[in-house]
């Protein structure tokens, strides 16, 4: 994935706390959105 200043974020679909897919596209817009990505230790 390249990412960079100014480009479109990709409209990724990832699991919510319940464990139901949603679209980034869905949810964009109606309240601040943070992506989080945590690599771990490894």
């Amino acid at each position: 994935m390249n990412l960079s200043i100014g480009k479109r974020f990709p409209d990724l679909e990832l699991p919510d706390h319940a464990n139901n897919m949603v679209k980034l596209s869905d949810i964009a817009g109606k309240f601040p959105l943070v992506v989080v990505y945590y690599r771990g230790y490894w």
